[in-house]
């Protein structure tokens, strides 16, 4: 279970984004983010349905799709492609920038996502904002592995 104070500083952000552009403030869009910061790992849409329906909360397929595009938005998700087609989450308030190895099958099925940081890759930012002459202010960096066989 998430804690009490985090759950306030997003449900409040989410709140405001919603004021901001005259959403609908309904039961549905908060009961989802608690939901989903309760994961402490990345999530695809099948996985938060079922989580919720486990919880009792009933709720269609496409409120749980509407509503993370919402999260996204609000910059309370991250949205990644680590497969060919099938779109994972995780929640980004609190989270510091990382990286990902995907370990995959001989299929290329996700098994496993391992999150990382290293203050390498933010000396490489830091030299290509130079280089470039841009800022940048967010990235992704995804390495594809196969489990090592043994």
């Amino acid at each position: 279970m998430a804690k009490p104070e985090i759950i306030k500083s997003v449900t409040d952000i989410l709140n405001k984004y919603m004021t901001r552009h005259h959403m609908r403030k309904t039961q549905e869009r908060f009961k989802i983010l608690e939901y989903v910061y309760d994961f402490d790992t990345h999530f695809d849409v099948e996985e938060l349905y079922r989580y919720l329906k486990e919880k009792d909360f009933a709720v269609s397929k496409a409120t749980v799709y509407n509503t993370l595009e919402l999260l996204l938005k609000a910059g309370l998700v991250r949205k990644h492609y680590f497969n060919d087609n099938t779109a994972y989450y995780e929640k980004s308030y609190f989270n510091k920038s990382h990286d990902h190895i995907i370990v995959r099958d001989d299929e290329g099925n996700v098994e496993k996502i391992i999150e990382f940081c290293d203050p390498r890759i933010e000396l490489i930012k830091n030299d290509l904002e130079k280089i470039m002459g841009v800022e940048i202010d967010d990235h992704d960096l995804y390495f594809y592995a196969k489990a090592k066989k043994e």
